[in-house]
C-alpha cells in the first residue's frame, strides 16, 4: 500500500508536460478530448470541463487595493464583448473595453478604445490569467504605475445578465448590451 502511494505522484507527473499541466499536443484547435486523468478529475467535480464552460459572465479578484473586475457578454461562436477594471489603489487603475475570441483555454483579447492592445490570456473554467509581458500599447489603458501585466480574475457569476451588472470606475457599465 505504501509503495502504491509513493508511485501515485510519479504516475501523475508522467501524464503532465513537465510544468504540472496535462499534455495536450493539439494547441491549434479547441479542447476535444480530456486525458483519462483529466476526465477522472472532471467526473469527480475537482476541475470544470472547459469544453462545457462559457467565458460569458462576471469575474473578480479582491485585494487590499480594491476589486478587479472583468466581464464578457457573448458566446464562443460569435465572440465576446469584454470590459475590465484592475485597481491599484484609489487613484491608480487600468480600465478598458474590447472584444475576445475563445479557442479552448486560449482567449484572444483585443482592446482598441485607446491604442490597440492584443494578447492571449488563459481561461481554465474558473480563472482568467493575463500574461506577465503584455505589449507596451496596453499601458494606454492604465494610469501611471498601474499595469495589466499578470492580472488574473476568478469567475463569480455565469451568463450575460450577470456580466452586464459589472461596474467600472470611469466606464459605468463594463459590459452593456450584447
Amino acid at each position: 500500500m505504501t509503495r502504491t502511494l509513493l508511485l501515485l505522484p510519479l504516475l501523475l507527473l508522467t501524464a503532465c508536460d513537465g510544468q504540472g499541466r496535462p499534455e495536450n499536443n493539439d494547441t491549434d484547435g479547441p479542447v476535444e478530448q480530456a486525458s483519462p486523468l483529466e476526465q477522472a478529475a472532471i467526473d469527480a467535480g475537482v476541475i470544470p470541463d472547459i469544453r462545457n464552460v462559457s467565458l460569458s459572465g462576471a469575474f473578480e479578484r479582491r485585494s487590499d487595493l480594491g476589486t478587479d473586475r472583468f466581464c464578457a457578454v457573448g458566446n464562443d461562436e460569435r465572440g465576446y464583448q469584454i470590459g475590465m477594471l484592475a485597481v491599484f489603489g484609489p487613484d491608480s487603475k487600468c480600465e478598458a473595453l474590447g472584444s475576445a475570441e475563445r479557442n479552448g483555454e486560449d482567449i484572444q483579447i483585443i482592446l482598441n478604445s485607446e491604442q490597440r492592445c492584443s494578447f492571449t490570456a488563459k481561461f481554465d473554467g474558473v480563472a482568467l490569467q493575463f500574461p506577465g509581458d503584455l505589449p507596451e500599447s496596453c499601458t494606454s489603458y492604465c494610469t501611471p504605475r498601474a499595469s495589466l501585466n499578470g492580472v488574473n480574475f476568478f469567475l463569480v457569476g455565469e451568463g450575460d445578465a450577470v456580466a452586464r451588472s459589472t461596474r467600472g470606475r470611469e466606464i459605468v457599465s463594463l459590459c452593456p448590451g450584447g
